[in-house]
């Protein structure tokens, strides 16, 4: 086993051998929040204003869902919904709703320190990680703990058409509504290391919060045995296995356990499947108490879809605002070539009169030179406006 001191050296040396990433990172969404690892957010919001992001979620519990429902679904899978939205690549903000009753809460971060902007600076400013703050579980449901669970749904009382959410025993002691955190993040390319490793990416993210990631609920050890007091971390490796496919592996503590797992996203669709709770046992040594659905392995899988809000409304202007653009391209660049030849032919015409040195032909040489100097002309000014065409191309349409 190596001792801390080497592991530390191990890891400083593999960030002194990788470069800042030369490409936008990029982040999925997690199991119950915006975009991050698999739990724990990051210093990161998706760079396109309308860029959005809709997720489905499930985590399996051994004895069943501690979320009493009234709705009929499989009562061994916890499930949440997550919707969010990105705009001026600074703020994201959505909602997530927690179980079938439902329950929800909104969450959101500010981007204060982007790190994609600080890879174009100078010296070591552009070593400087992204920094974050934000906010989760802002709403009227306050009981809720780190997997969305916390309140059952009570028949409406007489005289009333509506169900009652009622914060059960196990959650008496939480108060997690309004949790704020802050979170740094830091990208690598690791193409330092090989020549090999070139297209893989690494990031690592630290943060700390109160609330979600504070809370116990007066549970002690019944709720976590590996908590930190709110101290966070993780890390992220991308690979692109294909133009369109990046293969991702994280690692997290999320502030209660260890989370492993893996996501693939091919053009906009993204699947992952986690193990969580690593360190904590199997059911059957917890299912006592609250550990009934704490401090065990779970299983979780997430399934989502990330697109843009306005390509997608302006899909088919876009299109076809390209095509004209390809179209005007195309002829630009064929009378350039038609210009281009014509002064190939006259620069030969003028180096056969000047080789005959005939003062009989001195004029036809100062006209040959005047068409040159026209047809230069003509071609730089082509030129030019295809150079202002190129800049006014759009940008590609976002794939769903």
């Amino acid at each position: 086993m190596l001792r801390t001191t080497q592991r530390v050296a191990l890891i400083a040396l593999a960030l002194g051998l990788a470069t800042p990433a030369s490409g936008q990172s990029s982040f999925p969404q997690t199991l119950y929040w915006g975009a991050g690892l698999i739990d724990i957010p990051v210093a990161w919001v998706a760079p396109l204003s309308g860029d959005f992001a809709i997720s489905y979620s499930a985590k399996r519990f051994e004895p069943g869902d501690p979320v009493v429902t009234g709705v009929n679904y499989n009562d061994a899978t916890n499930s949440q919904l997550t919707t969010s939205v990105s705009m001026w690549g600074r703020v994201e903000a959505g909602v997530a709703f927690y179980t079938a009753n439902p329950e929800y809460g909104f969450f959101g971060q500010v981007l204060l320190l982007n790190e994609d902007a600080m890879r174009l600076r100078e010296g070591a400013a552009r070593w400087l990680p992204g920094l974050a703050v934000g906010v989760r579980n802002v709403g009227p449901y306050e009981k809720i703990d780190r997997f969305g669970a916390g309140y059952e749904l009570i028949p409406p009382e007489p005289g009333s058409p509506n169900y009652r959410h009622i914060a059960d025993s196990v959650h008496q002691g939480f108060n997690t509504a309004n949790t704020i955190f802050g979170v740094a993040t830091k990208s690598f390319n690791l193409g330092g290391l090989s020549e090999s490793m070139g297209g893989v990416d690494m990031s690592v993210s630290l943060g700390f919060g109160n609330g979600l990631f504070e809370d116990d609920g007066e549970l002690g050890d019944e709720y976590a045995e590996s908590s930190t007091g709110g101290l966070f971390g993780g890390m992220k490796v991308d690979f692109q296995a294909s133009p369109r496919t990046q293969v991702s592996f994280m690692a997290e503590h999320n502030a209660w356990d260890v989370n492993i797992g893996a996501a693939v996203e091919y053009r906009g669709i993204r699947a992952g499947a986690y193990i969580t709770e690593l360190t904590a046992g199997s059911a059957e040594e917890n299912a006592v108490g609250a550990g009934t659905y704490y401090n065990y392995r779970k299983f979780a899988f997430i399934l989502g879809w990330q697109s843009n809000i306005f390509a997608l409304l302006r899909g088919d202007f876009l299109q076809g605002r390209v095509a004209e653009l390809e179209r005007q391209r195309e002829g630009l660049l064929a009378e350039i070539n038609t210009r281009q030849e014509r002064v190939t032919a006259l620069e030969l015409e003028i180096n056969r009169l000047e080789a005959q040195n005939l003062l009989e032909l001195e004029q036809r040489r100062v006209e040959a030179e005047a068409q040159l100097r026209a047809e230069r002309e003509a071609l730089q000014r082509l030129e030019e406006r295809l150079r202002v065409l190129e800049t006014r191309q759009p940008p590609p349409r976002r794939q769903r």
